[in-house]
């Protein structure tokens, strides 16, 4: 290959190389944009959820432990959206550097080729005119070297238009980077005052929660007595799941040495001790539902269509009295007014019980998983149901001047943190 011929070649794969990569670089940033823009998307949504809920508190002109927990839950979604547009302005300053590269990439290169074309046309100028071509080919000393020379001019002509063609695509690509580089520079602009609003909108919300736990600290021995109240109500919400799954363990024991009992006078042999595990015995079906739900983890439906945690899973303290710590099996979904409740996974409901404090509690088994659903106005299932996947079973009822439910998941007798659970909003 001719020193032309190679350069040509290397000239092509270089520009080929820059068209090729940067889209390839595009679509790996944009992998993180999109998935920053469906964060910031999710928590809009959340933050209309509770400015939802809070509206309809507001129309009632009364303060709640049921406002404040939504007013809590909007304070941390929009600190989570600052921190969000925050990531936005790294995310943009990142690529706004790599554009930057790019550009000084191309610009070296656009540069390079400039100054190999201006050695290409001084070149063909010592040799310019029909006279001194036909001259240059017919001084060959050989009709293979006059072919070989007309080859090579007829190359070199070629090797100069596709030497043009480069530079055009170098500077279209040059003209892209710095069109990019201005709408990102745009789109900072607008993200940074964008920020600054909901930096203010944050300080207002935390003034407001300020003056609503400060209106309603003021009526501290009736939340004290609420919180007692609810602490019994958990209680007898414990003590009824730890009665069904002892029922269940009891049952399958019992059908358990039956059959051993069975076995053992057809074998003519003595009987195997009594099993005390504290776990459920499944069947092969119970068993399989069992896998399938555990394996269901961060993507069960929720049990509600619309709505938001209002109180998480495990000890915290109370959102009015400093220093009264309260705790939650499970958690606390606020939503619109008669919602209605649903499955989230197929399953047998084993028990349908009202607890003051909760309303009507459905408990729902899933092989060796239960799920229980507190604080619903009405009920719409029976015991003995077979439950499918998102199927009704009930409507939300009011708690603590709001729209909200109470969820958990047992396994056997242990607790499990349901938001763990739940697929992603």
């Amino acid at each position: 290959m001719s020193l032309k011929h190679k350069t040509y070649f290397l000239l092509t794969c270089f520009v080929s190389l820059l068209l090729l990569g940067q889209p390839a670089f595009a679509q790996r940033m944009r992998k993180t944009r999109v998935q920053l823009e469906a964060e910031k998307r999710r928590n809009l949504e959340k933050i209309a959820e509770t400015r939802k809920a809070l509206e309809t508190a507001r129309a009632k002109k009364e303060v709640t432990v049921g406002n404040i927990k939504a007013l809590k839950e909007q304070i941390s979604s929009q600190e989570e959206q600052i921190s969000l547009m925050e990531q936005d302005i790294e995310l943009i300053d990142m690529e706004m550097q790599d554009i930057i590269s790019a550009k000084g990439t191309l610009e070296n290169r656009l540069t390079k080729l400039q100054q190999e074309y201006a050695a290409m046309l001084y070149a063909a100028s010592k040799h310019s005119g029909q006279l001194n071509k036909l001259s240059f080919l017919f001084s060959a000393s050989s009709f293979n070297e006059l072919l070989m020379r007309y080859k090579y001019l007829q190359q070199y002509t070629e090797n100069r238009k596709a030497q043009v063609l480069q530079m055009n695509k170098v500077t279209a690509l040059l003209r892209e980077r710095q069109t990019n580089l201005e709408g990102k520079r745009t789109d900072k602009k607008k993200i940074i005052t964008a920020k600054v609003v909901e930096t203010k909108n944050l300080e207002v919300l935390k003034t407001k929660q300020t003056l609503m736990v400060g209106e309603l600290s003021k009526k501290e021995k009736d939340l004290r007595r609420e919180i007692e109240a609810t602490r019994q109500s958990v209680t007898k919400l414990d003590n009824l799941i730890a009665g069904i799954v002892s029922r269940e363990i009891s049952r399958k024991n019992k059908e358990t040495e039956l059959k051993q009992d069975n076995d053992a006078k057809l074998k003519n042999i003595a009987p195997p001790k009594k099993n005390n595990k504290a776990i459920i015995e499944l069947d092969a079906t119970e068993t399989t539902l069992g896998r399938s739900f555990g394996a269901s983890r961060a993507r069960l439906p929720w049990p509600v269509q619309k709505g938001f945690i209002s109180d998480r899973f495990g000890v915290k303290e109370h959102p009015v009295l400093h220093g009264v710590m309260i705790n939650n099996n499970g958690i606390d979904i606020q939503t619109p007014s008669n919602a209605t409740v649903r499955a989230v996974y197929a399953g047998v409901v084993k028990d349908i019980t009202s607890i003051p404090g909760l309303g009507k509690v459905v408990a729902i088994q899933h092989g060796d998983y239960f799920t229980v659903y507190a604080n619903l106005s009405q009920v719409f299932a029976v015991v003995g149901q077979k439950i499918s996947t998102k199927e009704t079973i009930g409507t939300a009822g009011e708690s603590g001047g709001a729209t909200e439910i109470n969820f958990q998941i047992w396994h056997n007798t242990a607790r499990l943190n349901p938001e763990n659970w739940l697929a992603p909003k």
